[in-house]
């Protein structure tokens, strides 16, 4: 399985990779950059820039315990500006 996070405002797609493991749940690594999907256990599913920061979240909440990051809206936060996305489950 891969994931793929579409911005809302201009329909640029983020792939991820499936890349092992963290925390006991599937990491997803983005393709063209150092940027994860990850569990984390204070946060929950988030997306994790290459400096360990968290920056982006389900905009719903509910991703603690979720084996998978959740379908649906997510928000991400960095550098000052905000962006919506839709996370969506790929085949391969």
């Amino acid at each position: 399985m891969s994931i793929e996070c579409v911005r809302r405002v201009d329909g640029l797609v983020y792939r991820y990779r499936r890349d092992g493991e963290f925390n006991g749940r599937p990491s997803f690594k983005r393709v063209d950059l150092d940027v994860w999907c990850r569990w984390l256990p204070v946060r929950g599913w988030c997306t994790v820039g290459a400096d360990g920061a968290a920056n982006g979240w389900p905009l719903h909440g509910g991703s603690g315990d979720r084996r998978f990051p959740p379908p649906g809206p997510w928000r991400s936060w960095k550098a000052g500006r905000s962006y919506l996305y839709d996370l969506r489950r790929t085949g391969g």
